[in-house]
């Protein structure tokens, strides 16, 4: 089985620019702030306007970002370690299916393989992360039982 856990250097080259998925949703904390920017021009809306810009400009730059997740045509490349030198690269022939599982505190994305293993990681959104398993891993999604219940 070519799925494994390696250390990020020795990752094999992109033959595409991969897809990223990111800790911080930085197109949303920027359009946090424009609205923010367009509600200081009216003035019953100032006050909030100016905390919107605030927490946007505080969220880009002082919290912290990672790579959650990378998808390339070949591949993903999951980054969820203690070690940030590892990352777990799993192959698109080799997952049997997966799933996107809802909590309180954060999601998670649960991928099961060829030879019986699972792999997981913690994440924020599902939108990003459906449409790209969706397109290189078609078919293979387990639905959730939340999302079977509010039918």
């Amino acid at each position: 089985m070519r799925s494994q856990v390696i250390k990020t250097r020795n990752l094999p080259a992109w033959k595409a620019p991969p897809r990223i998925v990111h800790v911080k949703p930085v197109l949303l904390m920027i359009l946090l702030g424009l609205l923010g920017i367009g509600f200081l021009f009216f003035q019953p809306l100032a006050g909030i306007g100016a905390i919107l810009i605030i927490v946007s400009v505080f969220s880009i730059l002082v919290m912290p970002d990672r790579i959650l997740i990378q998808f390339s045509p070949d591949y993903l490349v999951l980054y969820n370690h203690r070690d940030a030198d590892t990352c777990t690269i799993i192959y698109w022939d080799e997952i049997v299916n997966w799933q996107y599982e809802y909590h309180p505190s954060m999601d998670r994305l649960t991928i099961n393989l060829v030879n019986g293993s699972s792999e997981s990681i913690e994440l924020y959104s599902k939108r990003p992360i459906q449409y790209s398993m969706n397109q290189y891993a078609p078919g293979k999604e387990i639905k959730s039982a939340r999302r079977k219940e509010n039918r």
